[in-house]
């Protein structure tokens, strides 16, 4: 190679990094910048707070607690109770991935888990945005993948992107196995699968994407094969997605010898000591709201049920059509309606932007980015109301853990 033909590649301009990078981590950065922000204003408000670690022990609240808990100690060998012979509130409540990938960077790094936390988090939320953006952008396009990336970044839950909660990794991984499934990568999506089970307690309500996916294939067969052995693949897929939700409950009861050790612990978080499903999110919005409670709620299953069924929403692909709809309605199912639910919206990322369709004419896309613009600002100033009120710890709570 001749000197010249060296100077004249080194004279060449590098190349730029692609907008499928650079937007969302841009988004994403202007938006955790500004939530740090309101963190130190409402960290002056929080109690028991230790000198000089105002961010990192804010970021450690509540879930937080728990996961150093569990970074540090691990879980225990048996259920703690109470005198009466009850579950008390422990460890085992909490799914490991998180926690566990946490304690085992404190201990290459030396660092505390409140500066290791929100800053693991921080980086799992930033490959998180990048993965939501392909995955949108591969069907619905750059403007879609654009407003739903900015709008998730400016949901009211979204400072839990930064702190010390599963979010970050759960969105991660939801958004990974998404693309995997859209892109027919039947192996790689079954550790994305088991990992996702032991994040957050949302395998189960990944089923359906499988079901629905598979029924596409077989409907569009003759466009695109949809050959015997990937057939078997979806089909074992599905069950693995029902099999992955017991996972954790197993690994519970074989380290304590108690085979109820899971439903035992989460029913100490319930207000009357048991585990209740299908009826908590109708009964708490019967209880607060009688017939009016139970209409909104109703009300909004069929908003969302609209948004998922209309015509448009086929610009998002089969896989996330079916996880807009689906998710929501596992929400209502097998949880029940408190303030942890605006932060479990946050996996309902596609419904942040339920416009996935190209639009028509030039005034329609002008009318489209005052909204998105509208509803992005509002958002950042329903995160404060999330962090002052949510996060931040202005009065000793019922039971522990204490931050």
């Amino acid at each position: 190679m001749t000197t010249s033909s060296v100077l004249s590649r080194l004279a060449l301009p590098k190349p730029r990094m692609a907008y499928a990078v650079w937007f969302p981590l841009a988004v994403y950065a202007i938006a955790r910048l500004v939530d740090v922000t309101l963190v130190l204003i409402a960290a002056r408000h929080q109690i028991n707070l230790p000198p000089g670690l105002p961010y990192g022990s804010v970021a450690s609240n509540w879930d937080g607690q728990w996961y150093l808990r569990i970074a540090t100690d691990g879980y225990p060998t048996t259920i703690p109770r109470g005198p009466s012979g009850q579950a008390l509130q422990n460890q085992w409540g909490f799914y490991p991935a998180y926690p566990l990938l946490a304690g085992a960077i404190m201990r290459l790094s030396g660092l505390s888990f409140l500066a290791v936390a929100p800053i693991l988090s921080l980086l799992l939320g930033a490959a998180a945005v990048i993965a939501m953006f392909r995955l949108i952008n591969q069907t619905s396009g750059r403007f879609a993948a654009s407003a739903t990336v900015l709008l998730t970044c400016t949901y009211m839950a979204a400072p839990a992107m930064q702190i010390a909660y599963t979010e970050s990794l759960a969105l991660l991984l939801l958004c990974t196995a998404l693309l995997l499934l859209g892109n027919r990568r039947y192996g790689w999506l079954i550790p994305v699968l088991v990992t996702l089970a032991l994040t957050r307690a949302v395998a189960l309500a990944f089923v359906p994407v499988l079901v629905v996916h598979g029924i596409s294939r077989y409907r569009h067969r003759f466009a695109e094969p949809f050959h015997a052995l990937d057939r078997w693949r979806v089909v074992g897929l599905a069950g693995l997605g029902v099999a992955a939700t017991a996972l954790w409950p197993a690994i519970a009861a074989i380290a304590t010898g108690n085979p109820t050790a899971y439903t035992q612990t989460m029913s100490a978080w319930g207000t009357s000591g048991e585990l209740r499903i299908l009826t908590q999110f109708p009964a708490l919005a019967w209880a607060k709201g009688g017939i009016g409670g139970v209409a909104v709620l109703v009300v909004v299953l069929a908003l969302i049920a609209v948004i998922v069924l209309r015509g448009a929403a086929r610009a998002w692909g089969p896989e996330v059509r079916a996880w807009a709809g689906f998710y929501p309605l596992y929400l209502v199912l097998a949880t029940a309606l408190g303030s942890s639910t605006i932060r479990h919206l946050l996996l309902a990322f596609p419904l942040m932007w339920p416009f996935p369709d190209v639009a028509p004419s030039t005034s329609q896309r002008r009318r489209r980015l005052g909204l998105i613009a509208i509803l992005a600002a509002c958002g950042l100033l329903t995160q404060w109301v999330w962090i002052s009120q949510f996060l931040v710890v202005t009065h000793p709570p019922v039971g522990p853990p204490f931050p």
